[in-house]
Formats: structure tokens, sequence, C-alpha cells
């Protein structure tokens, strides 16, 4: 008799165990999500906090901002083009930490937009073309996006 008494209470404390362990596990896994969540938003941020810089420079310098957002070509010599060359490095740095980001981070599927962006810096910034086609293999996301650059 005691040892069926025993036995039950051994399973009861086993079941009652097991249903701690599967709480645990499933507050673990909220967190862990939550954390997921709160990394890829400050992820996004500092993206973000990184264009945001370079746009600063191209406010407090306006005569550069038609070689990134109107498709202007490069200046052809002098420290006009090393400046905005400068610029198309930052940018596509930028650039391309957000498309890792994105890649990275299953918690910016919302992120679409940052396809978008790039495809539009792209299409309107002949700087970055080149200098992300002089060194490919700097930019590896960004890269990704030219079907006609082979790192």
């Amino acid at each position: 008799m005691a040892a069926l008494i025993f036995g039950l209470i051994a399973s009861l404390a086993a079941v009652l165990s097991i249903l701690f362990a599967a709480r645990q596990t499933r507050e673990l896994a909220r967190q862990t999500k939550i954390n997921n969540g709160i990394s890829a938003a400050s992820a996004v941020h500092n993206s973000l906090d990184r264009l945001h810089s370079i746009d600063s420079m191209l406010f407090e310098n306006p005569q550069y901002i038609p070689y990134f957002y109107s498709g202007s070509p490069l200046p052809h010599a002098g420290a006009e083009r090393l400046q905005v060359l400068i610029l198309a490095e930052m940018l596509a740095d930028s650039l391309d930490y957000g498309l890792l980001i994105k890649s990275l981070a299953p918690e910016t599927d919302n992120y679409d937009c940052w396809d978008e962006y790039v495809e539009g810096m792209l299409e309107n910034a002949p700087a970055i073309r080149f200098v992300v086609s002089r060194h490919p293999t700097w930019w590896p996301s960004l890269t990704e996006h030219f079907p006609d650059i082979t790192p």
C-alpha cells in the first residue's frame, strides 16, 4: 500500500514537473521572440541612423544632392569628384548594412521598403553604381541588386 501511494506521489510529481517545464519553455519562447523583435528594431534604427548622418552631410553640402537623388553623372575630376565618391562609398556602406540586417533578422519582414529604397538609390545615383561596380566584394548584399556585376 505504501508503495502504491509513493508511486502515485512520484507520478504526480513527474507530471507537475513536466507541466512546469512546458510553461517555462513557452515563456522562454515568448521572451526570445520579444528580444529578437527589439534587436531587429535596434538594427533597423542603426541603419536609418547611418543614412541620416549622410543626409546631414548632404544637407550641409546641397551641391552634392543631384549626384544621389537626380541621376547626375559623376564629376570628371578634382576635389568634387573625390567628395562625391567618398559620399557614394558611405551610402553604399549604409545600403549594404540595411540589406544585410534585413536578410539576417526575420523580424524585419515588414521592412520591404528598404529594398525599394535601395533600388531607387541605385537607379538615381550613378556614383553609387560606380563605386560598387569597382569593388563588388566590398558590398556583397548590395552587389546582389546589380544583375550586371559579378564579384
